[in-house]
């Protein structure tokens, strides 16, 4: 039996006065940035400069709200942070307070970012059981006049001002809690035409694989009650669509998520993909994609 494993996290949720710091907007050329992952999460992972210093280890991570460094990276670098008062965590269920500084300025490749609200947490470290350490965290705070586009087969991803054109075929993401979630259309084998499920699903790039919601789908006929696992005919997201696709039956209720979301798309469904996010408009464009460059 497949099972799901997630890239351990300790920040669930993070509260603090929006008026600590007023975040300037990005600059630099936009380009293709080589990015790294590790196992059975597609989470992605690329070298940043912390007030011209490193490049040190950064995960961007659509999902999450906030940037967030390690203070391990902070105390070796001698970076000297100006305080702007503290946030609270909730901590794997334990609320903690940590501090806010702000960072001069965040440089991944020539895409800059100036002002940087900033929460220190000790440890933060998203991929470190995965073999590569790394040392915060790239939210959609900064990423929030962006589009980035990430070619998962080519381990390369793409930062750019949201551009006026918007291609066909994208879907709405919205965001529940910590993560984000996609509307998705589920058909059982043997179907009549249009006879689909509409549903919302958890988007989590840093879970290992999909997964049902074990109820749910004995109660809407993907799955025999206690079954561990199913096969989807048809799972939709805007245009995308994937066929036979093999899913773990699990217990959303039982999993970080909250939310009315009957699953997750994880890395399995994910790492096969080029995702593009355009986070002014809150839409995502799932696409098959190759390691050739087009």
């Amino acid at each position: 039996m497949r099972t799901i494993r997630r890239v351990a996290f300790a920040i669930l949720a993070v509260s603090a006065p929006a008026s600590l710091l007023s975040q300037s907007a990005p600059g630099g050329k936009a380009q293709w940035i080589r990015f790294e992952t590790i196992d059975q999460s597609a989470l992605p992972i690329v070298r940043a400069k912390l007030n011209g210093s490193g490049g040190h280890r950064l995960v961007i991570d659509p999902s999450f709200k906030d940037f967030v460094l390690d203070t391990l990276v902070v105390d070796g670098s001698g970076l000297k942070l100006p305080a702007q008062g503290q946030a609270e965590i909730d901590y794997y269920g334990r609320k903690e307070k940590v501090p806010v500084v702000v960072l001069d300025e965040l440089k991944v490749a020539e895409i800059e970012f100036s002002n940087v609200r900033t929460l220190l947490i000790e440890g933060e470290d998203g991929t470190g059981s995965g073999g590569l350490r790394s040392y915060g965290r790239i939210g959609r705070d900064l990423l929030e006049p962006l589009r980035l586009t990430v070619h998962y087969p080519r381990r390369l991803l793409y930062l750019e001002s949201s551009p006026a054109e918007v291609p066909e075929g994208g879907a709405t993401f919205e965001s529940s809690g910590r993560f984000l979630t996609v509307p998705v259309f589920l058909s059982r084998a043997g179907a009549e035409t249009g006879a689909e499920e509409e549903v919302r699903f958890i988007l989590d790039a840093g879970t290992s694989g999909t997964l049902l919601d074990k109820k749910w789908a004995a109660e809407k006929g993907f799955a025999p009650k206690g079954a561990n696992g199913a096969e989807i005919a048809s799972l939709r997201v805007g245009a995308f669509e994937a066929k036979n696709l093999k899913v773990v039956l699990g217990t959303m209720k039982d999993l970080p998520y909250g939310g009315s979301a009957v699953g997750v798309i994880g890395a399995d469904v994910l790492l096969g993909l080029s995702v593009t996010y355009d986070f002014p408009r809150d839409l995502i464009w799932l696409v098959p994609a190759k390691k050739e460059a087009s």
